[in-house]
């Protein structure tokens, strides 16, 4: 348990600490000014019921010192991304969302979606709520913009039109059939709609539909008729009462008891772009450091950040997090709490979004706890499981094989935890054997960091199960981790559910909340299979490629890949580019696009 002597011994600077068990499980990350007067306030009486409970789980304390409150800021951040701490709030969807991004460094520049912004003189438009919401702008987009669609490398080598050109899609400016100049109208139109300067655009387009009209030339005003027709229907639907150059992230949360959800509007150029809905876990803290802890995870390095962030109140060091924020988008932003006005309301949009995401969750979400007793009992197992992961393997006829692990938290998928292993002890195709090694890697890691999952669940039957408790006997860990195994159904046989020390399998027909979440591991275990076995047979035909060019050698090879990771970026990619990185050159780069037979002149 924490105490006075374990807190004297903090230094007295800026930096984080770590809450941690016995076994060097992290349970709580925070950051402090003043890292002993911070714990010291821990153990205050008024301190609420949960943290009491986490001072008690608390054996040990680690401090990290830092240079400033901002660094603190940062490293805090990073540590709840890597140790996802139970008693931490947690965002379950911090994932980055989508941009269009329109280079124009290139003669006929194209829009292509993007999931993170990079310094690199392109321009960048969103985030957009969604792939499908990227799909419709780009879709409505091409209707009006014909902007082209193929790659740099496609671009170089067509010497005919595409099909976007028929259907009046494109402009085929690959074939020359139209002008630098005229092509860069269609991007300035595009550019205005994307940037909320619509108006502007419906000016220019009156104006031509108008000159069309007196030259008789009929046909051509229809077409720009029916396109600022549906521009203005566009815009009516995304209209919001703001100015047109207002960038902004509106958040809200709304809570029932230890559940809370979330809603985020994307405001760009005064155009509603659209809203994300997301969960956060782990309940521990106050609302002004909810909010705190909320922005510092949805924002990182890569993602859009506006120039204005509504809140419904001010978050706990709100300027230090303005600081931070401001230096990673490298322009001021400013955290505002309206009281009145558009923005308010904007606010009062986002808290109604937020609300229905909570009451949909409520209603499709049973309390995990009830499912875990469940398993418990209707598998054998020592304890009702909290962390529950799932083994499979992938590989064509023994080439290549791949076991993965993916994990389960109260429930939930926990990403943080999959991890992918290369199968190196097998040749051919040996599923039983391919298991244990895989097994055994993985709990040996698990065991290294001190963090055993409660119940592995492998997919096959009687055979990988024994497997699997053969690697954890090697470990001395079958009395630590439970397992099970899962055998796929066979005709009108149903679903296998194989346990140790039993001859004949389980059938769970009638707990079918059980086998449904065991199916749902299972499946979760199988795509993560498939498709890290396609990321390593296609990382290997990358390679092998790459052998066949002179002057390339691992060193480069590794470089090529962690930059561009495909073939195709690097056919995209001019000599340039290529020749910027580190160990390249002019010479090397040129023997590459010649290589890749791109076409690109050199």
């Amino acid at each position: 348990m924490l105490d006075q002597e374990l807190i004297q011994k903090a230094p007295t600077e800026p930096g984080v600490y770590l809450f941690k068990t016995s076994k060097g499980e992290v349970l709580y990350v925070g950051k402090a000014k003043n890292l002993r007067k911070r714990l010291q306030s821990y153990l205050r009486s008024s301190e609420s019921y949960k943290t009491r409970v986490l001072l008690a789980k608390t054996e040990e304390l680690e401090t990290i010192v830092t240079r400033s409150e901002k660094e603190a800021l940062v490293l805090e951040a990073n540590l709840i991304k890597k140790y996802r701490p139970r008693y931490n709030v947690i965002l379950r969807d911090d994932k980055a969302y989508p941009l269009l991004r329109l280079s124009l460094k290139d003669k006929f520049p194209r829009l292509s979606v993007v999931r993170r912004r990079r310094k690199d003189n392109a321009l960048y438009f969103g985030p957009y709520p969604s792939a499908g919401a990227v799909r419709q702008t780009l879709k409505f987009l091409s209707r009006f913009f014909p902007l082209r669609r193929c790659s740099n490398a496609e671009f170089n080598r067509r010497e005919r039109p595409c099909l976007y050109y028929q259907i009046g899609r494109c402009k085929a400016p690959c074939v020359g059939l139209i002008s630098p100049e005229d092509y860069q109208k269609i991007v300035e139109g595009a550019v205005a709609f994307l940037k909320g300067r619509a108006n502007e655009l419906l000016k220019t387009l009156y104006q031509e539909m108008e000159k069309a009209a007196e030259n008789l030339e009929f046909e051509k005003a229809a077409v720009l008729r029916d396109r600022i027709l549906a521009i203005e229907r566009t815009l009516e639907a995304q209209a919001v009462n703001l100015p047109r150059d207002e960038d902004l992230d509106v958040f809200t949360l709304a809570s029932q008891g230890d559940k809370i959800s979330g809603a985020v509007l994307f405001i760009r150029s005064g155009v509603l772009l659209g809203k994300k809905t997301f969960n956060l876990s782990r309940l521990n803290t106050e609302k002004e450091e909810l909010y705190a802890s909320l922005i510092q995870q949805f924002y990182d390095e890569g993602k859009y950040i506006p120039h204005e962030i509504l809140l419904p109140c001010e978050p706990a060091d709100r300027e230090l997090i303005e600081e931070w924020l401001t230096e990673l988008a490298e322009h001021k932003v400013i955290i505002k709490v309206p009281k009145r006005g558009p923005k308010k309301e904007l606010l009062e949009m986002a808290g109604k979004n937020a609300r229905e995401a909570l009451a949909a969750r409520l209603a499709g979400e049973r309390p995990y706890e009830e499912l875990a007793e469940k398993l418990a009992l209707a598998l054998r197992l020592k304890k009702a499981p909290l962390r529950v992961e799932g083994v499979d393997i992938s590989n064509i006829q023994g080439e290549l094989p791949v076991g993965v692990v993916v994990s389960f938290w109260e429930g939930q998928e926990d990403k943080n935890y999959y991890r992918r292993y290369h199968i190196k002890s097998v040749k051919g195709p040996d599923d039983y054997t391919m298991i244990y090694e895989t097994v055994l890697r993985h709990l040996n890691r698990r065991l290294a960091e001190k963090d055993l999952p409660d119940l592995m669940l492998i997919d096959g039957g009687k055979g990988q199960l024994q497997a699997a408790l053969a690697a954890a006997e090697e470990l001395g860990l079958l009395k630590e981790v439970d397992f099970c195994a899962l055998a796929k159904e066979r005709e009108r046989e149903g679903e296998k559910i194989y346990i140790p020390n039993r001859k004949n399998p389980l059938k769970l027909a009638r707990q079918a909340e059980v086998l449904r979440f065991l199916q749902r591991i299972r499946d979760e275990a199988h795509r993560f299979a498939l498709s890290s076995h396609r990321k390593r047979r296609k990382k290997i035909a990358f390679e092998s490629l790459l052998d066949q060019i002179p002057g390339v050698g691992p060193k480069r090879k590794k470089r090529l890949l962690e930059h561009f990771g495909s073939i195709e970026r690097i056919k995209e990619a001019n000599i340039d580019e290529i020749a910027n990185l580190p160990g390249f050159n002019l010479k090397v780069a040129q023997k590459i696009k010649q290589v890749l037979g791109t076409g690109e002149k050199i």
